[in-house]
């Protein structure tokens, strides 16, 4: 096993302070008194056998396959891929776009695609993605076209899927992007967890110094797909309940990508969330949403793993009050634009962005309170109040407690309203999240709205001063609209209206 001698010229991988191979090398290099500034050479030696991964992978016409060359008709492929950098690259700009574009430019030369299996997955993937978004694709016909895209995609990959770098990452990343559109969760837990350990094995997870061969594009790339992976580690693990694969300090021990856009990164130094032409920075939104789910993360951890998420919430006053200064302190944190309520005038992208952030933290809020609402459920619980009551209790943390339940409930109303008015359901298109994402979050929502519904008729308050009743029609007819592009959506109808009987 190269594993055991860490002998990084037969792989590219790299291995940590724990490894045989690496303690055999400190050993030869104190036995030779190598200094450190001998050891650049090596740490550039090492960034061009990572950065040069796609040099090893045969062209895809080598392999005498002509459906793995296959491309749509220009004008939709234009469509296409435009769809996937306006509406997913510019959240989370994973791929290396400058590249992919100028491959892109040439696939349709005479001969197909002459670029390696895994630009030409990447390719596909952006297709398969675009179809989510694009308006020239009736929403009852997406599905069936992003799949045909995926299924190319995987048989790409498959070609040369052993042999990691950094491009395979970022498609493992993808792959997983589309994989939660799809009812096949088990393997999209999987793929998150292949991209992470693929990208361990690259050593991307560590800040090493930096090389003299290596260009601040490469460097951003790799801080922009080891985030990635923590990101949709943090999802999935969000999303399932489970814990997540990527420790704490695994999300510091790379600095955050720079807040500079691709076209300014041989000009721009420092970080900003107004590029130099005074537009605001794509790349801000990223940051900030990294920064969101690390704190989302961190309340998981506190409330919900490890105990029943209800039975002991009530314990835990102290995580939860300090996870809102936290997120109050990242909500004033964000750059002006991103700011939903700032009143601005805003682009289309910077509208997106900032509406994005605002149901994320609604979201994020919803769940972090949500477990508050089981003691008001209960035979013989205390009647729950929708409007601010002065109380008579003499402890101040059940005064604070009492308040959680309105909070929430505030929340979830929010978030609906965001995407009854945002929401276009003829085109099922709108400055949203991606719809896998969207109805997540209204379904979230109406399961909170679903409680005050039972409060309410618990305190006899009739339908028509109903607030709740408002909220759950609301997001039943979302729902509704996202049935026509998601059959998760239609099973979530299904499962609210049994739970309201």
């Amino acid at each position: 096993m190269t594993g055991l001698l860490g002998d990084t010229v037969q792989t590219r991988e790299q291995f940590g302070s724990s490894s045989a191979g690496t303690f055999t090398k400190l050993i030869q290099a104190a036995a030779k008194n190598i200094n450190h500034s001998e050891e650049q050479p090596l740490q550039d030696n090492l960034a061009r056998m990572v950065a040069d991964h796609s040099l090893d992978e045969p062209p895809v016409s080598s392999y005498g396959e002509p459906a793995l060359m296959a491309l749509p008709a220009r004008d939709l492929a234009d469509c296409l891929i435009q769809s996937y950098w306006e509406c997913e690259w510019s959240l989370y700009p994973i791929v290396d776009r400058p590249k992919i574009e100028a491959v892109y430019q040439t696939a349709w030369d005479v001969g197909g695609p002459s670029c390696s299996p895994t630009t030409l997955s990447l390719i596909n993937l952006c297709f398969a993605l675009g179809c989510a978004y694009s308006s020239v694709i009736p929403p009852k016909d997406r599905k069936a076209m992003s799949e045909d895209f995926f299924t190319r995609a995987e048989a790409l990959y498959r070609k040369i899927q052993y042999l990691p770098s950094l491009e395979k990452v970022q498609c493992l990343l993808l792959f997983s992007i589309y994989l939660q559109s799809t009812d096949h969760v088990f393997r999209c837990w999987m793929t998150v967890g292949e991209a992470i350990r693929m990208a361990q094995s690259l050593g991307i997870y560590q800040n090493q110094p930096a090389s003299s061969t290596e260009s601040a594009a490469y460097r951003e790339q790799k801080r922009r797909t080891w985030h990635g992976c923590v990101w949709l580690d943090r999802v999935m693990s969000a999303t399932l309940g489970r814990p997540g694969m990527i420790p704490d300090w695994l999300f510091n021990s790379v600095p955050l990508p720079a807040m500079i856009d691709d076209e300014f990164l041989d000009k721009q130094t420092t970080s900003s969330a107004l590029r130099p032409d005074g537009k605001p920075c794509t790349l801000a939104f990223t940051v900030k949403a990294f920064e969101l789910y690390q704190l989302f993360d961190i309340i998981l951890q506190k409330v919900y793993l490890g105990s029943s998420g209800g039975e002991d919430y009530q314990n835990k006053l102290n995580p939860v009050l300090e996870f809102d200064r936290e997120i109050q302190a990242w909500e004033e944190s964000l750059p002006v634009h991103l700011r939903y309520h700032s009143g601005m005038t805003r682009d289309a992208l910077a509208d997106r962005q900032a509406t994005i952030l605002r149901i994320r933290l609604l979201h994020i809020r919803i769940v972090s309170l949500r477990p508050s609402l089981i003691r008001h459920c209960k035979p013989g619980a205390s009647t729950y109040a929708a409007k601010p009551q002065i109380s008579t209790s003499a402890f101040l943390s059940q005064v604070i407690q009492s308040e959680f339940p309105r909070i929430c409930f505030q929340c979830a109303h929010e978030l609906i309203d965001l995407f009854t008015a945002r929401l276009d359901p003829e085109s099922m298109t709108g400055p949203l999240p991606s719809w896998w994402y969207s109805v997540l979050y209204v379904y979230t929502s109406a399961t909170v709205i679903l409680v005050e519904r039972f409060l309410e008729t618990k305190n006899n308050i009739p339908e028509q001063r109903s607030n709740a009743l408002r909220g759950w029609n609301a997001a039943v007819r979302i729902l509704q609209s996202y049935s026509l592009v998601a059959d998760s959506a239609t099973k979530c109808l299904i499962t609210l209206e049994a739970l309201s009987e």
